[in-house]
C-alpha cells in the first residue's frame, strides 16, 4: 500500500465541542490555524420538531415554519462561532461538481461548493450523509467547502476545489491543508456497481477504497475525497473516523431514516 493511500485510509478521532448549547466536531489539523473559524455541526442543540430534531439547518422541507426553524437556527450558529450571520454564503446544493467563488450576491442555486478570499464571510454547506470537505490554503487564506456525495465525489469536487482555489486565488496545493468531516462510512454504504465504478474512476489504487460483501460494492467516500486531494497535491488530509448512519443520535443520516431526516452543516469563515 502506498504511503499517499494509506493516508488517505487513516481515519482519525475529533474534537467535540459544546458552545451555546450545540454539540459541534472540529478537525484537530484544522483547530491548529488561529485565522480560520470552523465546526461540523451535530443534530444536537436545537428545538427543530420531528423528524428534522432538533438542529436542523437545511431548508428543504416544504413548510414556512421549517424554513423559518432552519434560518434560525444559521443565525444561533454564527452568532455562536462569533460569525456574522447576514454575510453567509449557502449555496442551493444539487449533487454537481460545480465551485464558485462567494460574491456579495450571495445566489448560489446550482452548485455544491463555495470558495472566498474574504475575511469575516461565512461559507455553509447542508449534509446528510454526504461527505463535508473544508479547505484551507495556510498561506493565502483561502477558503473552500464542498458538498460531496456520490455524484459529486465521482465529478471530483474535492479536486475541483484545489484547483478552483489556484486559479482564481494562486493557491499552491502545497500549502493547502483538508479535513473530512462526518458522513456515511463504507460499513453503510451499499452502491451499485456502475456507482462503484465512476468512484473509482478518480483516484489511483480504487480497488483498496471499495470493499464487497456478497458481491455488493461498498465505497469509502471519505477516503476517495482524501484521495483526490492527496494526488492533487493537498499537504495534508485530515479524516473523522464517524460513519453517520451508525450514529443517527447524534447526526442526520439519509440512508438510515428512509430519507425524512434533516441537515447538518460544515461551516468555515477566516477572521481577522
Amino acid at each position: 500500500m502506498s504511503k499517499t493511500l494509506d493516508r488517505a485510509l487513516n481515519k482519525n478521532s475529533w474534537l467535540t465541542k459544546h458552545i451555546d448549547g450545540l454539540t459541534l466536531n472540529q478537525s484537530p489539523l484544522l483547530a491548529k490555524y488561529q485565522s480560520l473559524v470552523h465546526a461540523f455541526t451535530t443534530r444536537m442543540g436545537g428545538n427543530s420538531p420531528a423528524p428534522v430534531d432538533t438542529f436542523n439547518l437545511g431548508r428543504h422541507l416544504d413548510s414556512d415554519e421549517s424554513r423559518a426553524d432552519a434560518a434560525h437556527n444559521r443565525r444561533k450558529l454564527c452568532q455562536a462561532l462569533g460569525l456574522d450571520p447576514e454575510r453567509l454564503a449557502v449555496p442551493g446544493q444539487v449533487h454537481s461538481s460545480i465551485v464558485v467563488v462567494a460574491d456579495d450576491k450571495n445566489t448560489y442555486k446550482e452548485v455544491d461548493g463555495v470558495a472566498t478570499k474574504e475575511l469575516n464571510r461565512p461559507l455553509l454547506l447542508h449534509f446528510a450523509d454526504c461527505v463535508p470537505v473544508i479547505i484551507f490554503d495556510t498561506e493565502k487564506n483561502v477558503l473552500c467547502i464542498v458538498h460531496a456525495g456520490w455524484k459529486g465525489t465521482a465529478g471530483s469536487i474535492a479536486r475541483n476545489g484545489v484547483k478552483l482555489m489556484a486559479e482564481r486565488f494562486g493557491t499552491n496545493a502545497a500549502d493547502v491543508v483538508a479535513a473530512v468531516g462526518p458522513a456515511i462510512g463504507s460499513c453503510c454504504y451499499p452502491t451499485g456497481h456502475e456507482v462503484a465504478t465512476k468512484l473509482a474512476s478518480t483516484v489511483s489504487n480504487a480497488a483498496e477504497l471499495i470493499t464487497y460483501t456478497n458481491g455488493v460494492p461498498y465505497p469509502d467516500l471519505k477516503a476517495i475525497n482524501a484521495l483526490q486531494l492527496l494526488e492533487s497535491g493537498v499537504a495534508e488530509v485530515d479524516v473523522t473516523d464517524i460513519c453517520t448512519a451508525c450514529h443517527p443520535e447524534l447526526f442526520y443520516s439519509h440512508r438510515q431514516s428512509g430519507g425524512k431526516t434533516g441537515r447538518q452543516g460544515a461551516i468555515g469563515s477566516m477572521v481577522g
